[in-house]
């Protein structure tokens, strides 16, 4: 992304760079850690992720028709087709007949049809129930009543939706609900974007917990020292509360540069990393030449959960040259930053809750966005 989208933010970050002093809360607070440990508020918060546009996968993962994906969330499974209307949908993976789980694979294409291994009904890649044996044996059966239940899906921006409470035709448009980040995702062009890279991961920890790492700069000098430190100036960030979503971005030490530079010609992530939380789960972070997005999902108990990274890359590599540069962005992000530091660190932290060790969080003032966040889900409930 050109830096003169941000240009504002970037001279509003030049200040804080020159002054030594990021967003900052007036003064330190706490945040109380019971809800780690409640099932009753896992519970609310799975209902409010239920609730919620959730990204699943990008538009590029099934491109043609009858093309597939399964995700499983919250002990739902779901098929996200791709119809030969070429419309993108979201069906519950069960039979109508007696429930059984449709398709067992992660991914397929060109698939026309789905066949039930229990009794072989067999469905449209549009969800409509096409064919069932001994038909005869069901008597006045309705075949339009049984197509595959269907979730609302949009396909926007290059990426897939799902709302997983919502019938197809009632869900707000994701534009709308990305409000403030609307015009970063219309430039970014994320649908020309192509997935170089993904991997779902079990997380000893509470959801929320990786989250806060992307919330804060505190920790960078630190827990990143072997990693991506040296890349940054410290406990410096500037965010925008865009509700529910937050945008920050913390820069990295050659940020100075773009006072002279020309902002038309010069890419935002060489000096600085935008961060959007995009709530409740995202965590989507821009570099030089390629973006990640993290989603994490609430596990079967409080002190469990799921993550997973995409990263997109503008274009698939052609060369051994551009594949080791890919690789090597992988291996710095996801098999360290991420996998053995950020998300590590968070197994550490819910030991300690668990343990029963802490009962609240210390913040400092430039820690606050966590207690927003925390506050954010409360109110969305």
């Amino acid at each position: 992304m050109k830096a003169e989208f941000y240009a504002k933010q970037i001279d509003c970050l030049l200040k804080m760079v020159n002054n030594n002093q990021g967003d900052e809360a007036d003064e330190m607070s706490t945040l109380k850690t019971d809800h780690f440990l409640d099932p009753k508020r896992l519970q609310q918060e799975k209902n409010m992720f239920r609730r919620m546009p959730l990204i699943v996968g990008h538009s590029n993962e099934i491109p043609y028709a009858g093309d597939y994906i399964v995700r499983e969330l919250d002990d739902r499974s779901w098929l996200i087709v791709r119809g030969k209307d070429l419309q993108v949908r979201a069906f519950y993976n069960y039979c109508q007949h007696r429930g059984t789980k449709l398709v067992q694979d992660e991914k397929g294409e060109c698939q026309n049809r789905f066949t039930c291994p229990y009794h072989a009904w067999t469905y449209s890649n549009q969800g409509d129930l096409v064919g069932l044996p001994r038909a005869d044996l069901f008597p006045g059966l309705d075949k339009k009543s049984k197509a595959l239940k269907q979730a609302n899906l949009q396909e926007a921006y290059g990426l897939l939706w799902l709302t997983q409470n919502t019938q197809p035709s009632v869900a707000r448009s994701i534009g709308d609900y990305l409000g403030g980040l609307e015009s970063e995702f219309e430039a970014l062009g994320l649908e020309d974007y192509h997935l170089y890279f993904d991997k779902t991961r079990e997380l000893k920890a509470n959801w929320k917990f990786p989250l806060f790492a992307f919330l804060e700069s505190y920790h960078l000098a630190v827990l990143h020292k072997d990693s991506i430190a040296d890349f940054f100036i410290q406990n410096i960030a500037h965010s925008e509360f865009l509700e529910p979503h937050i945008r920050s971005f913390v820069p990295r030490s050659n940020v100075r540069d773009l006072a002279t530079a020309d902002l038309s010609k010069v890419n935002i992530s060489e000096f600085l990393t935008p961060t959007n939380i995009i709530f409740p789960n995202i965590c989507m972070i821009s570099h030089p030449t390629s973006i990640s997005f993290l989603s994490v999902f609430p596990g079967k108990t409080p002190e469990t959960s799921t993550w997973r990274h995409m990263l997109l890359v503008p274009k698939l590599p052609e060369t051994d040259k551009e594949r080791a540069h890919y690789d090597k962005t992988v291996d710095v992000l996801d098999g360290l930053t991420y996998h053995k530091e950020d998300f590590w660190v968070s197994e550490l932290g819910q030991e300690g809750i668990s343990a029963g060790a802490i009962d609240e969080f210390v913040l400092s003032k430039n820690e606050n966005l966590i207690k927003v966040f925390d506050q954010l889900v409360e109110q969305h409930l």
